[in-house]
């Protein structure tokens, strides 16, 4: 009997890997997660401000962004002992400045990248944004580090290689995000982690953000967040040479 029944099972199909869902399905259910379209096309602008800290350096600093509903956008970041970065858009030219480029329009690849970094309140249509989307397995290392159950799909851009954003599979809310960082010294790898989701004006958003590139990590937690603040046009303009 024991050997009918090994032999039954060797010759039993192997059972294959669990089947992955629909990507847009995985990013419905985060629109739902986060308020839903509705609630997000109420707001009109965004200011934010984030304390910021390289973490093992002891260096600290501070973040300000803002963002309006007709596509312009600027973040100032200023790192003790480093100095400030600025990005923006005045929805048509996107722009940077920092200390090792100077000041530069954004073009290519770069600008692929900041056109969708600056995407107003995108969270609950991310699928609009991308050339392509598709579900793909949990990298080995995000679920080893992870510490519980993730859905991931692939993000392919326009320009530029694709991100893989995974999400909680019974939240839905972001929770790490790896890819490529283009930049005029060549693509730079980095890994997002999200936390400390709040629901804020009917919709919900992270409060911690830990961005690892290289071997500097450094975490991003907002202090001061406001919608629909009126904010001069003058602000997003690229600054002068």
């Amino acid at each position: 009997m024991i050997a009918v029944l090994l032999s039954l099972l060797a010759a039993a199909p192997a059972e294959g890997p669990t089947p992955l869902r629909p990507a847009q399905a995985i990013l419905d259910d985060y629109a739902n997660a986060v308020g839903g379209l509705q609630a997000w096309k109420r707001l009109r602008s965004v200011h934010l401000k984030r304390a910021l800290t390289v973490t093992g350096q002891g260096a600290s600093g501070n973040e300000e962004h803002w963002a309006t509903a007709d596509g312009k956008t600027r973040s100032e970041s200023t790192l003790r002992d480093v100095g400030t970065f600025r990005q923006g858009s005045d929805g048509r030219v996107f722009w940077s400045q920092d200390p090792v480029f100077g000041l530069r329009k954004l073009e290519g690849a770069e600008q692929e990248d900041s056109r969708i970094n600056a995407a107003w309140n995108a969270e609950p249509d991310l699928a609009s944004l991308y050339l392509a989307i598709r579900s793909v397995p949990v990298p080995n290392q995000t679920a080893a580090e992870a510490g519980t159950d993730l859905e991931c799909v692939e993000l392919q851009k326009k320009l530029g290689k694709p991100s893989v954003l995974c999400f909680d599979a019974k939240t839905h809310l972001r929770v790490v995000q790896t890819g490529v960082q283009p930049s005029p010294g060549g693509d730079i790898p980095y890994r997002l982690v999200f936390g400390d989701w709040r629901s804020v004006k009917g919709i919900k958003t992270w409060y911690l953000e830990k961005m690892t590139a290289g071997p500097t990590t450094v975490e991003g937690r907002i202090t001061s967040l406001v919608f629909d603040e009126k904010i001069p046009a003058s602000r997003f303009n690229m600054p002068k040479p």
